[in-house]
């Protein structure tokens, strides 16, 4: 099998036992959260032994700006008889630090190479949480929901990949896949006067904010605009709000691209 055989197998969607799921943010009663897909670490190195084989491909690390990790991972082209490495980074995390670190670093260097790319794609989708500890977990009746919505996102996505076109957006969501979808968003959204009301807004980097926005309905999508832009502030409601999903280095995230300040 050659390499380029080889890439395409890189490419292939996970089953559904081999993705997990974390919750990315909730909604202000705690009872929702929004779900996003993930492959650990041992879903990787399975697929690379499995497609390239276990002696083709390694891994090395290296410590970048004493806070975060570099990984390069390698795949051996035995066409061109050399070893071609592709690189990505990640912070160390709050627990476990370093080992986060490497093992961040190690997921966003097998992106580089395709595997696990579409997860980016398929968004969040919301499902009922219950307390755990310090944090939320997603109830387990809610599984079946999921896979469900992981099938049609991913006979969308490799289906309009096939025949050369955009993927659209999962089934069921609005677009962006980010945007909150209660059962009773619709009435919520149109007995309303604005669409979002801005519970936080924070400096992230030199030139842009980071926005927390709360709908009607009382779900929280983090957004980032321009630092320029002061006419956003703590507490005032947002109408007319079009939100844009990018990727960037380290996945996606949400761009707010025009609004109306309500009055």
């Amino acid at each position: 099998m050659n390499q380029e055989e080889n890439i395409k197998r890189l490419l292939e969607p996970f089953s559904f036992k081999d993705v997990e799921w974390k919750i990315q943010f909730a909604s202000e009663d705690k009872n929702r959260g929004m779900a996003v897909a993930y492959l650990n670490s041992r879903a990787i190195q399975t697929r690379l032994d499995e497609v390239i084989g276990a002696a083709n491909w390694k891994n090395a690390y290296l410590s970048w700006q004493s806070n975060a990790q570099l990984c390069g991972l390698s795949i051996y082209d035995r066409e061109r008889g050399e070893w071609v490495t592709k690189y990505d980074g990640a912070e160390n995390t709050d627990i476990e630090p370093v080992k986060g670190g490497l093992s961040d670093s190690f997921k966003r260097a097998a992106c580089l190479w395709g595997i696990g790319r579409y997860l980016y794609e398929l968004g969040g989708i919301w499902v009922e949480i219950e307390p755990r500890g310090k944090s939320s977990g997603i109830k387990e009746n809610q599984y079946a929901k999921l896979e469900t919505e992981y099938g049609k996102a991913l006979e969308m996505i490799f289906n309009a990949s096939s025949k050369g076109k955009t993927p659209p957006a999962p089934a069921g969501k609005k677009t962006p896949p980010v945007s909150p979808e209660p059962d009773n968003a619709q009435s919520a959204v149109t007995t309303a006067s604005y669409d979002y009301r801005v519970q936080s807004v924070t400096t992230s980097g030199k030139e842009s904010q980071r926005v927390e926005l709360v709908n009607p309905s009382g779900e929280v999508i983090s957004a980032y605009i321009k630092k320029s832009d002061n006419a956003i502030k703590t507490g005032c409601r947002l109408k007319e709000v079009r939100i844009a999903v990018k990727t960037g280095r380290y996945g996606p995230y949400n761009v707010i691209d025009g609004y109306k300040i309500a009055a």
